[in-house]
């Protein structure tokens, strides 16, 4: 139907343009003449491009010419958009690579903290290695460290649309991260427009999925906006970093204890989470005390990895972290342990 639309209004356009001409050559009288005609004709089409020749005779030859003028001016801007619109989507399908990602991490947008993302995504990759996608709807000028490396790919396209979410395969991807677009006005309100669009793949008949989407968020008044539109996590950095401040008043180098967690290397610990079906079934209903020396016990026969039992994720998500006995009675077979390690650890079945 779009099509089709497309095609009458050229129709239209082109016959309206021959109208106009042979009404300009009819009230100049240039019809009676092979050399006057000729000149006419070379006035319409000079008129066309956008320049004023020669002053016609008539009245009714003045204001068709004007008319020329104002059909050409819209004419030719709307002939150069779509040759520009074609170069431009050969230009972006060409950018789109064509290897079936899976189990990756799509970054949407970029700004000052992207490069600090992606580095910290490839130190994860030493242990976990997965595909790293950069989707943005400008060219993105990278650091030399991050040139030329097997799994990080980059990708000019709308990250609005979801069918180049689609061609990404983001129904597979581990993660997508959103951040606060630094050439917009308004980056929430893109944002919002990119989780609604994953959210509309993840009802793909055949192909159901939850996406696990996280936010950057600029302004605190949008979160809900975010939250409605399907972002799973949103990160208000500024709130991080006004506690961070606090406590580093209060505490001398708090801020080195929170760049540690937030770090990863071999020197550093992370916080790692162990699913349900990945650690002993015989941790199931001994409280966080009892799962605490066990996890010190294994700590001892593991020291090149030692590991410390942070905290609990319920199968509703809540996080309790450190948690008193009245908040936590025993391990449930479908909670998740969080714990800090020095390297990636997933499984402690082993």
């Amino acid at each position: 139907m779009h099509e089709r639309l497309q095609r009458f209004l050229t129709l239209g356009a082109i016959a309206i343009l021959v109208l106009l001409i042979v009404a300009f050559l009819w009230s100049e009288e240039a019809l009676q003449s092979p050399s006057r005609a000729w000149e006419t004709l070379s006035n319409a089409v000079i008129t066309l491009v956008g320049e004023y020749p020669d002053r016609p005779r008539t009245l009714l030859g003045q204001v068709l010419q004007l008319l020329l003028l104002l059909f050409g001016t819209f004419a030719f801007g709307a002939l150069i958009g779509k040759f520009s619109a074609y170069f431009v989507t050969q230009a972006l399908s060409q950018t789109l690579p064509m290897k079936p990602f899976s189990n990756h991490i799509i970054i949407c947008n970029w700004n000052a903290k992207a490069p600090l993302v992606l580095r910290q995504l490839i130190a994860a990759n030493a242990y976990h290695p997965r595909d790293i996608v950069l989707l943005c709807a400008e060219p993105i000028a990278l650091d030399p460290e991050f040139q030329g490396r097997p799994d990080v790919f980059v990708v000019q396209g709308d990250p609005t649309h979801h069918g180049t979410l689609e061609r990404l395969n983001a129904p597979q991807a581990k993660a997508i991260i959103l951040l606060a677009d630094a050439d917009m006005e308004a980056p929430d309100e893109k944002n919002a427009l990119i989780a609604l669009a994953v959210k509309h793949l993840e009802k793909t008949p055949g192909q159901e999925q939850d996406i696990h989407v996280v936010a950057e968020l600029v302004n605190s008044d949008r979160q809900r906006h975010l939250k409605e539109a399907g972002v799973d996590e949103v990160i208000l950095s500024q709130d991080y970093s006004s506690g961070i401040l606090a406590q580093s008043a209060l505490f001398r180098q708090m801020s080195e204890v929170y760049r540690q967690l937030l770090t990863y290397s071999d020197h550093t610990n992370e916080f790692y989470f162990i699913e349900p079906g990945h650690y002993p079934t015989t941790l199931c209903g001994l409280s966080f005390a009892a799962l605490s020396a066990w996890m010190s016990e294994y700590s001892s026969r593991h020291p090149e990895n030692p590991l410390l039992l942070i905290g609990i994720r319920r199968q509703n998500q809540q996080v309790l972290l450190n948690p008193r006995p009245s908040d936590f009675q025993s391990l449930d077979p479908t909670d998740t342990l969080i714990v800090m390690a020095y390297r990636p650890i997933y499984d402690l079945r082993g």
